[in-house]
């Protein structure tokens, strides 16, 4: 599967008063009406607490300048707490979870259901809202292992 290329986002959701984000290569479009996305998260996770039925959160898909965040996001051991305080971003409108800055779009989301899959959960969201940012070019791939950016 290191093989397969996948396109790099950021999953974030606002829980309490903490950000907590996460790097995404498996965010998907499921359908376009109702508009629906999915993305995996390994199950031991404190996002995957934070992203239940009900939940909203925000996937910024990230535009070539995102590189850096999608590293810093996707490091282990990183702390819990302010995981965002060094990464430029802005409150999602219906979420109020994080929007990053290098996102060349974005979508906001509402939990409809998780489910167990091995190691990682399943979650589906339906979408509320979306957004563009046309100054934001390029790409972010997942390729053999590294993430790498794309003009």
């Amino acid at each position: 599967m290191a093989r397969l290329a996948s396109g790099v986002s950021v999953v974030a959701v606002r829980d309490g008063r903490h950000d907590l984000a996460m790097t995404a290569t498996s965010v998907v479009s499921v359908s376009l009406d109702p508009p629906t996305v999915l993305f995996c998260v390994h199950s031991d996770s404190r996002i995957a607490e934070a992203v239940a039925e009900g939940s909203r959160w925000a996937v910024s898909v990230l535009g070539e300048r995102g590189l850096p965040e999608a590293d810093w996001l996707a490091t282990p051991g990183r702390p819990t707490l302010d995981q965002l305080a060094r990464i430029p971003h802005q409150r999602g409108e219906v979420s109020g979870a994080a929007v990053l800055d290098a996102a060349a779009a974005w979508v906001e989301c509402e939990t409809e259901w998780v489910r167990a899959a091995a190691s990682h959960d399943v979650v589906v969201g339906r979408v509320l809202t979306t957004g563009v940012e046309p100054e934001q070019t390029g790409a972010i791939v997942h390729h053999l292992g590294r993430l790498r950016a794309l003009s």
